[in-house]
């Protein structure tokens, strides 16, 4: 989770159509726009971040566990990601796989 941290202040322009569009959803999810446009900010913040790293997964960089830590979000999360988008890590070699098959044996003693 992330920690309490100071806010700053980000603005931008958007056209008179996207503005009213923004304005009839917060009406509809029962917050105010800036709320609005914050939560969509860090959907879209969290999502890329969530694509960056299973990109170093499946070029073999990063184990999943790594990348979700890295996305700041849970195992779990990221493969559900990895699931719905049918992504697959780099093939390994037969001594990968055994090494890793013992590293878990490790963890699970």
């Amino acid at each position: 989770m992330r920690e309490k941290e100071m806010s700053k202040t980000i603005s931008t322009r958007i056209d008179d159509k996207d503005a009213e569009k923004l304005e009839k959803i917060a009406k509809k999810e029962n917050i105010d726009r800036s709320a609005l446009v914050r939560k969509f900010i860090l959907q879209k913040l969290k999502e890329y971040e969530i694509k960056q790293m299973t990109d170093l997964y499946k070029k073999g960089i990063v184990s999943l566990q790594e990348a979700a830590s890295q996305a700041n979000v849970s195992l779990y999360e990221i493969m559900e990601y990895v699931q719905r988008e049918n992504i697959h890590p780099p093939d390994q070699s037969k001594e990968e796989i055994i090494s890793e098959i013992e590293q878990s044996k490790k963890l699970f003693k």
